[in-house]
């Protein structure tokens, strides 16, 4: 299964890459720069495809990407992430609300109105040259950004954005892994109260595909 999927995400970033759109692509253009994600990370998302999505955020892009990433290398440490698009973007990734703000134990990429992500079940804090993983180690969890420009309008609700998740280690070689990412139009500026938390017995509360169950706090639903 988990080749199957690595088969379908190289077949899509082939195809963007023939329409003229310069894209990375590590078993086609090497890994001596890059490094060779087969031998050293295995990257693939998880959950259902509506669970690593894009969608509008003021003008820009928000990418909930929800991943997998197994070590297949002694001493390893995460020094940043990176997504390639098939467009010019910079992503930057949310900050730790540990540091941010010590009393707060959650993700979110706005107060007012977007979701948010309790702080373990997020990795984007994993990336720390200090913090070393040995072989075999498998982390889990979601990676939470924003880019510096909008999505392309050719893709509508529910198209497939085929990227490049990054991986630095502590020595900055990239290890790059083929994702696929869902396009979410259906989130729109509204109060929303819905949080990603452990379930009673589970490991992910996940949410449902277009954000279906997201609940109204009290003073939307009176509006209403």
């Amino acid at each position: 299964m988990k080749r199957e999927r690595h088969q379908s995400d190289l077949a899509l970033a082939r195809r963007i890459r023939g329409a003229g759109i310069p894209i990375y692509i590590g078993e086609d253009d090497g890994a001596v720069v890059s490094g060779d994600a087969s031998k050293g990370l295995l990257v693939y998302t998880d959950g259902p495809r509506t669970e690593t999505r894009a969608f509008d955020f003021y003008g820009t892009a928000a990418y909930v990407l929800n991943v997998v990433i197994t070590i297949n290398l002694p001493h390893f440490a995460i020094s940043a992430f990176g997504l390639e698009l098939p467009w010019e973007s910079y992503v930057r990734w949310l900050d730790d609300p540990g540091e941010v703000d010590g009393r707060v134990a959650v993700y979110r990429f706005d107060r007012s109105y977007l979701p948010e992500f309790d702080r373990n079940l997020v990795l984007n804090h994993f990336a720390d040259v200090e913090r070393t993983w040995a072989r075999g180690k498998s982390l889990r969890g979601y990676l939470l950004g924003v880019g510096n420009d909008p999505i392309p309008p050719q893709y509508q609700q529910g198209a497939t954005i085929p990227a490049f998740l990054i991986v630095y280690d502590q020595l900055g070689k990239a290890y790059r892994s083929p994702i696929s990412i869902w396009r979410d139009t259906t989130v729109r500026p509204r109060r929303l109260g819905w949080k990603v938390s452990r379930r009673q017995g589970g490991l992910l509360d996940k949410p449902e595909p277009g954000f279906e169950h997201l609940s109204l706090n009290k003073e939307d639903q009176l509006k209403k």
